[in-house]
């Protein structure tokens, strides 16, 4: 009789199982960079139909030379849409990108409860992927060779990646101080007590 396993509900949330983070990261950035890619395709269009529509009045040499000059506006163009994507991504959305969004992903600073990421936060973990892009984003790759699963934006940024059944494990783990006792019976009086005492304390 006693060797017969019994559920028990634990108050606080079951430990997630293990997942692949890196693999989810990765599909994550790939997103990221998917959204960017067409974010900059539909500006550099629109460049292109403003030269022709504006400046079709202009000799055919400085038009061309306009054209000429296309890949270094898209490297530009690219490089300011990769920053303002990454580091508003980060800063207003709770450090989640569109990416990690669709992988239930979040971008955490340790020891702390926020889940606002600061500026500062947002501007050195934008920082680190910049550092990869002269590699092809290869660098991004490091945290595969890690037990700790952490990558240059992650150093820089001392931020680390986790999924929402980790997020809300840990949240059922902390004891913030501030909970509150449930009346489960409105007439019960001995979680009227407790419920009093809380307040006093």
């Amino acid at each position: 009789m006693w060797k017969n396993e019994e559920n028990v509900t634990h108050l606080s949330a079951a430990k997630p199982p293990k997942k692949s983070l890196v693999k989810d990261r990765m599909y994550a950035f790939t997103m990221d960079l998917f959204l960017i890619g067409i974010i900059n395709k539909a500006i550099m269009f629109t460049y292109l139909n403003f030269i022709k529509a504006f400046f079709f009045q202009l000799p055919l040499g400085v038009r061309a030379n306009l054209e000429d000059k296309l890949y270094a506006v898209n490297s530009i163009n690219f490089l300011v849409v990769f920053t303002g994507y990454f580091l508003l991504s980060y800063y207003l959305s709770e450090g989640k990108t569109p990416g990690k969004i669709m992988f239930n992903l979040k971008v955490q600073c340790p020891h702390t409860h926020s889940d606002q990421l600061s500026l500062k936060t947002s501007i050195l973990r934008t920082i680190g992927y910049f550092v990869t892009i002269p590699t092809g984003f290869t660098l991004l790759l490091i945290p595969c060779f890690r037990k700790d699963k952490k990558g240059i934006p992650d150093w820089l940024s001392d931020s680390f990646v986790m999924n929402s059944d980790e997020e809300y494990y840990i949240e059922s783990l902390e004891d913030t101080g501030s909970s509150k006792v449930t009346l489960l019976f409105p007439e019960d009086p001995i979680a009227k007590k407790i419920s009093s005492n809380k307040k006093a304390s």
